[in-house]
């Protein structure tokens, strides 16, 4: 199923640029090229496909991942993958799917590494109320100087809103309709 999918859009990678901890957002952003979008999808998106698609929520934002998909492949959004992801996909029990979400991260144009400055941002999202992993993820995604975080996790949608991160966080559908990409 998401296999052809995810084949189809690997045939031409884009190169990456690393973003670690000698790098600081202010370098990061002076030194690449700037595109409408830069997104950080949450670990969920990525697993979106793989859930029981009978309930019309999940079938509707598996749809639109996959458009987000595409969009990712024709270069009219930028990826962002983390060490935090890399790490939760290792720790996915399922074979398949772990290996879907590898083929997908190979999308990415940016890589964020562990640094300080991300160690920092969690803390002070876990201050406000955003926990654990999702702490560190939208920690990634602003110190990645993303635009966009993505996720299926109505909690991480609703806490973020009470915080001023200066980055739209949503589900894949509120994102293909609010970026115009139907």
């Amino acid at each position: 199923m998401l296999s052809e999918f995810v084949q189809d859009r690997l045939a031409n990678l884009p190169s990456r640029v690393r973003i670690g901890a000698e790098s600081s957002r202010a370098e990061v952003q002076a030194g690449e090229r700037q595109t409408t979008v830069k997104l950080y999808l949450d670990m969920c998106v990525y697993n979106r496909p793989f859930d029981d698609q009978s309930d019309l929520r999940i079938k509707l934002e598996t749809i639109a991942c996959q458009m987000i998909f595409e969009k990712i492949q024709a270069g009219k959004i930028e990826l962002v993958w983390s060490f935090m992801l890399e790490f939760e996909n290792e720790l996915n029990p399922f074979t398949e799917r772990k290996g879907e979400i590898v083929l997908l991260s190979r999308l990415a144009r940016h890589l964020i590494e562990p640094n300080q400055a991300i160690q920092v941002k969690a803390e002070n999202l876990e201050r406000n109320g955003i926990k654990g992993k999702d702490s560190v993820h939208l920690g990634c995604a602003l110190v990645g100087g993303c635009s966009h975080f993505v996720t299926c996790d109505d909690r991480i949608i609703k806490r973020s809103a009470a915080l001023d991160l200066r980055m739209v966080v949503c589900n894949p559908v509120g994102f293909i309709l609010k970026e115009g990409f139907q």
